[in-house]
């Protein structure tokens, strides 16, 4: 009856779990992880990068104008008496041409003299047109190396995301191993204390010695603080496999079985060229010197001339009043070619293509050293999945061995040829061996996907 009712309280926990399996955590760390998100940013900035530097190379429109209204007053020792020539002519003398010019002369007089308060209204509107002809190559070297950044920047990716799916995938196994250990030693401590349980009853009746006796409790005392740190590490990695999952969901709990990997059968140097030529890491570097190339192809060109075209149409008015009539317009056209030249600048260009020439060789020297430091993660990653396959042969042949020295106690024991304590010291040495054989298991899958990973292939769930 007890055992129905641990069934049941059991299958009622687990309705409360949320199980899920390696693609399904894969795909909710891809959408959760905040370095992933950053990446996919940066590479929608270096595409609008992109497009800002390319649409130098097409001609810049500019449309301005101003419309303004002003209105003076000017200080009576300005806007003084006016003399008047016709009244100075002697009317009985004065002709009629004398009048004409008299008159003449006060209306230049009158129009030299401002009135006040003056009236005026402006309109001005200008269409001005820029265009690059020649920068000494800078503009096109400059749209060449954003364009390898974009390309950078989308690689970068790639590698982030394969390193969220091979850091995923290590910690679904690592629950999956913690929550088989709490499995493990929980049948190991019920053993433990079902044979103490019968030696207990034995030792009621004189039939067990007081040292059998006390070997049985110290093997459940030393089962049982196993067990409890079994239970704390499987809650340690299930907390970190949600926080790696990006979910706050508390119930989600990984659902899946050890199986073998495909494992690659590559040797040595057929892998590390291999890793040669998929890694992005490396197409990242070479990439980064062409950026640096680029550079110092631009900073040479320091010494050649700008040349650029310019061109312009504006209308403009001027009103003695606030109204602007159709005939106050005034219309001027221009266009012109201009150039600068450097003919000498302190030495400064000379300095930063000398510049650029040294960080284009540590560009190259870095991607040399990246190139060998692949090549050593290769052949130890290598060498790793050689050991972890070892190691799991081995833990095969010691389950199996294991797994028959119980059937034989077993029946030593049903045939009255043994005593219980063979069949108890089978079941731990088997639970021991399961543990080591389950984590023998882990190390090929780990050691798969970190080997898998360093030959530059994208990683993806089994």
């Amino acid at each position: 009856m007890k055992k129905w009712i641990v069934a049941i309280l059991g299958a009622g926990c687990m309705l409360t779990m949320s199980a899920i399996t390696l693609d399904e955590s894969i795909r909710m760390a891809k959408d959760n992880n905040k370095s992933l998100l950053m990446a996919h940013s940066e590479i929608e900035k270096a595409d609008e990068q992109y497009r800002d530097v390319r649409g130098s190379l097409l001609p810049q429109l500019k449309l301005q104008g101003s419309y303004s209204l002003s209105k003076t007053y000017l200080p009576d020792s300005a806007t003084g008496a006016i003399p008047s020539v016709t009244s100075m002519l002697d009317d009985a003398e004065a002709t009629e041409t004398d009048e004409l010019i008299a008159g003449a002369l006060d209306g230049i007089v009158g129009g030299m003299i401002p009135s006040s308060p003056t009236k005026e209204g402006s309109l001005t509107m200008q269409l001005k047109m820029d265009q690059v002809l020649f920068l000494g190559g800078k503009l096109i070297n400059s749209i060449k190396a954003v364009d390898r950044y974009r390309s950078i920047q989308r690689l970068n990716y790639e590698v982030k995301e394969q390193d969220v799916v091979l850091q995923t995938t290590n910690m679904f196994y690592q629950t999956l191993l913690a929550r088989k250990v709490v499995e493990i030693q929980e049948e190991a401590l019920a053993t433990a204390r079902k044979h103490l349980a019968r030696l207990e009853l034995f030792a009621g009746e004189g039939q067990v010695s007081e040292f059998d006796l006390l070997s049985a409790r110290l093997e459940v005392a030393k089962l049982e603080p196993g067990l409890l740190k079994a239970q704390n590490d499987y809650d340690l990695a299930l907390a970190a496999f949600r926080q790696q999952l990006g979910s706050a969901d508390d119930s989600l709990i990984p659902e899946g079985e050890f199986t073998l990997p495909q494992i690659p059968e590559l040797q040595l140097a057929e892998a590390q060229e291999i890793a040669r030529k998929n890694r992005r890491e490396l197409e990242l570097l070479d990439i980064a010197t062409q950026v640096k190339q680029l550079q110092y192809n631009a900073e040479r060109n320091n010494f050649l001339p700008n040349v650029a075209l310019s061109a312009s149409a504006s209308l403009y008015s001027a009103a003695d009043e606030y109204r602007i009539e159709r005939d106050d317009f005034g219309t001027q056209y221009s266009v012109g070619i201009g150039f600068s030249l450097p003919i000498f600048t302190g030495l400064s260009n000379r300095s930063k293509a000398s510049y650029a020439r040294h960080d284009l060789a540590i560009a190259k020297l870095q991607q040399q050293d990246t190139t060998e430091l692949i090549g050593l993660q290769v052949k130890q990653n290598h060498q790793k999945l050689e050991h972890a396959l070892q190691n799991y042969q081995v833990q095969q042949k010691n389950i199996a061995m294991a797994e028959r020295n119980l059937e034989l106690a077993q029946l030593r024991y049903d045939n009255q040829m043994g005593i219980q304590l063979e069949v108890f010291d089978a079941q731990t040495t088997l639970a021991s061996i399961r543990l080591q054989y389950i984590a023998a298991i882990y190390e090929v899958i780990s050691a798969e996907r970190e080997f898998t990973k360093s030959l530059g292939y994208k990683l993806a769930a089994e």
